[in-house]
């Protein structure tokens, strides 16, 4: 694993290398010249969710853009799949072959920003009067935002919520949580339904599927690493109280490895999910409807005592190339792919997530599309939308972010299981990750 960190590492190096050779300022060129702009996208959904309709968007906008500007043809790549495209992109970076405009993924903007691949925005955004950073919700805005500059503008948002088996609390005579519920409200449900229901000596029934220690974490106000990335917070007291809750729900169902089938089957009350996930799930729960009867809806996250009803929201951005020669144009088909309230729409459409602009996630179409396809009443939905948005975290961006997350909730599960060495293991493992952040 080491071994594989260093060589993406000395490959990262390598592309910023290249590009601070490579990158020229923007040119601008007579309308009536020809221009091609390259675009970088992957196939299917980021969100890992069914998606047929990957090109048809990006080929409708491309089509829209071109017929507004007849001197520009847009080119991109098909085929590209997710889990390839961070290896394509900096493969093309080494090749000085960036697309002028390409998708971002947010596990990768940190790095991309940090070594020069990604075109600083500022200029422009601060400069074109007919863009207005306030008609994003800031959390997604900012999510575009490394170190003070802008090097992105977010394209599609997802945020996290709770699904709620209300048939389930139904059954056991517990009312239905609202939004500004608690751990201890929260707690207490997942200990009264988890239950041995068939008498055969076994837990069948639970709390809660997939409720992570991060989930905890954002919901008592916890933040893992400062601003800078050079220090992990695991040992606080925010932290630690998420862990532990944590660690305190999952002994309820005896540490069990619980499945989404468990949930289909309508054995488990709640289920952390994103809003992607929900909408690929609420329109076809056909495992549901054929072989069972429960009803479910969703609310936002407990909150800690340290904390609010908050979560992530995730967000899929995109950049312009440091080494593009065609800077103008780019961030014309970048604010039509971002900021244009026509493109937007469509996001409710023909993707899984919503959009990043306030008043298109807001208005009465993206309220009709949902309600269309998920066939139901929107309203307190669309309500509840617009809170988390509002309201949205942002976690610190910084180059080594992903690598030290991934060792931390590698190690989580051993912590959680450990019963006499909580704090010992919890003060090694943030050692570790302070070594790491400041080698």
């Amino acid at each position: 694993m080491r071994q594989k960190l260093e060589k993406w590492w000395k490959r990262i190096i390598a592309v910023g290398l290249v590009i601070s050779l490579l990158s020229v300022g923007f040119v601008i060129y007579p309308k009536q010249q020809k221009i091609v702009l390259t675009f970088g996208m992957f196939a299917g959904n980021k969100w890992d969710v069914p998606d047929d309709n990957c090109y048809q968007m990006i080929d409708q906008v491309i089509k829209e853009f071109e017929k507004e500007y007849p001197n520009v043809t847009i080119k991109y790549e098909s085929g590209v799949m997710k889990d390839d495209y961070s290896e394509w992109l900096s493969q093309k970076a080494l090749k000085g072959d960036l697309p002028d405009v390409f998708m971002v993924l947010p596990e990768d903007f940190s790095t991309f920003s940090s070594v020069g691949m990604l075109k600083n925005l500022d200029s422009y955004t601060k400069i074109d009067k007919a863009f207005k950073k306030s008609n994003y919700y800031e959390g997604s805005y900012d999510a575009g935002t490394y170190k003070g500059t802008q090097y992105a503008l977010p394209y599609e948002s997802v945020p996290t919520l709770m699904l709620v088996n209300k048939t389930l609390l139904k059954k056991e005579h517990i009312k239905m949580p609202g939004n500004h519920w608690t751990w201890d409200d929260f707690y207490k449900i997942c200990q009264k339904v988890t239950k041995d229901t068939d008498g055969d000596g076994r837990l069948d029934q639970f709390g809660v599927y997939n409720y992570k220690w991060n989930d905890a974490t954002l919901s008592n106000g916890g933040t893992l690493f400062n601003q800078s990335g050079t220090k992990c917070n695991l040992s606080s007291e925010p932290i630690e109280n998420a862990i532990l809750f944590t660690k305190k729900i999952e002994k309820i169902s005896s540490f069990r490895n619980l499945t989404s089938d468990d949930f289909d089957s309508g054995n488990i009350a709640f289920r952390p999910m994103t809003f992607s996930e929900f909408r690929t799930y609420k329109p076809y729960p056909w495992k549901i409807n054929k072989y069972f009867d429960f009803k479910w809806d969703c609310i936002r996250l407990p909150s800690g005592p340290d904390g609010e009803n908050k979560t992530q929201v995730d967000n899929l951005l995109m950049g312009i190339s440091n080494q593009t020669k065609q800077g103008d144009m780019a961030w014309q088909f970048l604010k039509k792919l971002c900021y244009e309230t026509k493109t937007q729409q469509k996001i409710f459409q023909y993707r899984q997530g919503i959009s990043p602009l306030k008043a298109v996630t807001n208005s009465k179409q993206a309220q009709q599309v949902l309600e269309k396809s998920m066939g139901e009443n929107m309203t307190d939905k669309m309500k509840l939308l617009d809170e988390l948005m509002n309201n949205a975290l942002q976690i610190p961006k910084f180059r080594k972010y992903n690598e030290a997350y991934q060792k931390i909730d590698s190690e989580m599960t051993r912590i959680l299981t450990d019963e006499e060495e909580f704090d010992s293991n919890i003060l090694k493992l943030k050692q570790e990750i302070d070594k790491l952040l400041n080698q």
